[in-house]
Formats: structure tokens, C-alpha cells, sequence
């Protein structure tokens, strides 16, 4: 299986983290200074920039209850290390995709984005080796329940994803934590600061899941996404596309397949290769790069001449009921299936 290679991307370099007492002023003092930041209570960080939140994540798991702690950098932090797609949801997505297409009740739409929100704020520590506590604003820390951690920049240590998805599933929308475990399936990770890829097999990633508490009601709504994964599958956007495909009962595509026309080889998003039928999904970057367009276009041209019959979509079509109807009646159509009138 082809997988999606991550670029390595560049970290801060380290800065300072100093105790007041050793700074020789009061902490009165030291939040009036320039280039001193609060980290938590007796800590402060020496650089003229301000942290970020995954910085600040990062430097707590270090310095909050010492080197011998085993604390684990969780929650969105880590999932932002792995560049993992946690990101909000749109309430016609959930409408769309829920069991029976029902809309969910009255009152509960936005509170999923506030708790993500308020998630993204917080930095989520889990403790392994001897437990940690801290009752300062901001700061939570639990108990892991035994995943091994993975490198992360600095010198820290990241909870594993699997674990850390599991906690936060009962914040995201289903269609994201599926997104996410495609994303786990599909890629060979290079966290941000480190060098060393690190890749999660299906067998892998099941195996994790049966070492968490089953009960627990994120576990559960973390194995119910699980039955929904697919791979290779390398942005959110193709999950969702291919989520809608399935809600519709349509035929289930193949997943970035390889076709090679005139010396080229392609890799289409969502294909039905017996039907030489394909989605292909195009986000922002496709309308901002002109070259990259011009690249599609003539990819495009080569794929229709050689008989595929290929649908570009944007988020519009996928968001608009119009537009949607549009294409899943094309493709309706191309799999031989029932077309209303």
C-alpha cells in the first residue's frame, strides 16, 4: 500500500525554563518583564517570542512535576504534533451523515465546537510511571492506561494516538475520529522536531484499542469509527466524501488507485475501476497554485481521453444539497444503480 509521506517540519528551538526562585524576582516582577512568559505556577519561560499552545504542551510534560513523572503529552496538543485532523465539524455534515439522517436535537449543534474549543485551550497530560496531579487553571492531567508514548520534539514524550483518540472522541464529530484513523492507517509520520517515521498497521492500531477500557464511553464511540476506516485514505476531505458515498448505499470505491495513462501514473481518490468511473476531491491548494492547476487540468484531460469518467468535486459540492444530489446521481448512474425521477 502506497502511504502518505509527511515532510519533516522545523521546531523552535528550546527555550529556557526557569524556577522564580532562581530568576532572583518576584513573580510580580517577572510578568511585567519583556521576554519572560508564565508557564505555570513557579515556572517561567525566557523568550522574546510568546509560546504556542502545542509549545506550552510540550514544555509542561518537561518541567510541570519533574523528569521522573512519565507524563505524556494528550489531548489536541498531540494530535496537532501528529498533524492528525481533528478539526471542527459543520452541523449539515452531522445532519447528513447521522443513522436514519436524523438531525440531531435542538440546543446540541454548537456543543461540540465549544467543547473543542475549550479542549484546544487546555493542555491534557497523562501520567504513567507515579501519579501527578496539578490544580492549576488550564491544566489537566489523568491517568494512561499503559500505551507507549512516542517521540516528540525537545526531548518530550507524545501519549499514543490511539489512547489519546479515545479521550477525545467524545468531543469530535464521528465522520473526524474516522478521518483521524484513516489518517493513522495511511501515513508514515515525522513529528514536527524529530526525524524518526513512525507508521500504525491496522493490526497495530486493534491491538492498541483492545488495551483500553471497553466500556468507557469513548472507547466505544472510538471502535464504532473504527469500523468505518479505510486506507489509503490521505485527507479528511476524501473521508468525508466517501462517508456521503456509503450514507447514500452506493457501491463502495476504491481508495487512491493507481492508474497509469500515457506513461503517467495517477492516483485517483475514489474510483470504481470496473466502471472507470472516479472522484477526485480538490481543496484550496488546487485553486491558489496555478501551476498545480495546470498540472490538473492536462492529469484530467489524459484520464478522460483513456475513457475514465472522472468528477472533480470542492467543499461546495459536498455541502450544497443541490450540488451533492448532482454527483452521487452521476455516479448512481455510472454503477447501473436506480436513478430517481
Amino acid at each position: 500500500m502506497v502511504m502518505y509521506q509527511q515532510r519533516p517540519v522545523p521546531f523552535a528551538d528550546e527555550p529556557p525554563v526557569v524556577p522564580t526562585g532562581d530568576t532572583g524576582r518576584r513573580a510580580s516582577q517577572l510578568r511585567a518583564a519583556p521576554g519572560v512568559h508564565h508557564l505555570a505556577r513557579g515556572l517561567w519561560v525566557l523568550r522574546e517570542q510568546p509560546l504556542t499552545g502545542v509549545e506550552r504542551a510540550v514544555l509542561l510534560q518537561k518541567h510541570l512535576c519533574g523528569p521522573d513523572s512519565g507524563l505524556l503529552v494528550s489531548g489536541l496538543h498531540a494530535m496537532d504534533l501528529l498533524r492528525l485532523p481533528v478539526g471542527g465539524t459543520d452541523a449539515w455534515v452531522q445532519d447528513l451523515l447521522s443513522p436514519g439522517n436524523r438531525a440531531r436535537p435542538r440546543g446540541s449543534r454548537g456543543s461540540t465546537a465549544r467543547e473543542l474549543e475549550t479542549a484546544r485551550r487546555e493542555v491534557d497530560l497523562l501520567w504513567t510511571t507515579r501519579r501527578a496531579q496539578s490544580q492549576q487553571e488550564g491544566i489537566r492531567i489523568a491517568k494512561s492506561h499503559g500505551l507507549p508514548g512516542l517521540e516528540g520534539p525537545w526531548g518530550c514524550r507524545i501519549a499514543h494516538p490511539v489512547e489519546t483518540l479515545a479521550r477525545l472522541s467524545t468531543v469530535l464529530s464521528p465522520w473526524r475520529i474516522t478521518a483521524c484513523l484513516d489518517a493513522l492507517l495511511s501515513t508514515r509520520f515525522i513529528v514536527p522536531g524529530t526525524s524518526r517515521p513512525v507508521v500504525f498497521t491496522r493490526a497495530h492500531l486493534e491491538e492498541s484499542m483492545d488495551r483500553l477500557p471497553p466500556a468507557a464511553r469513548g472507547v466505544i464511540r472510538l471502535r464504532r469509527a473504527w469500523r468505518d476506516a479505510r486506507s489509503p485514505c490521505w485527507s479528511a476531505a476524501e473521508t468525508l466524501t466517501r462517508l456521503i458515498v456509503a450514507r447514500h448505499g452506493l457501491l463502495e470505491p476504491v481508495l487512491n488507485h493507481r492508474v497509469t495513462v500515457a506513461g503517467r501514473t495517477f492516483l485517483l481518490d475514489l474510483a470504481w475501476p470496473g466502471k472507470r468511473m472516479a472522484l477526485e476531491y480538490n481543496g484550496a491548494v488546487h485553486a491558489q497554485e496555478v501551476s498545480q492547476y495546470r498540472d490538473e487540468m492536462y492529469r484530467l484531460s489524459l484520464l478522460r481521453d483513456a475513457g475514465w469518467d472522472v468528477s472533480v468535486l470542492t467543499w461546495d459540492d459536498l455541502r450544497s444539497p443541490v450540488r451533492r444530489e448532482a454527483w452521487l446521481t452521476r455516479v448512481r448512474r455510472g454503477l447501473g444503480q436506480p436513478v430517481a425521477l
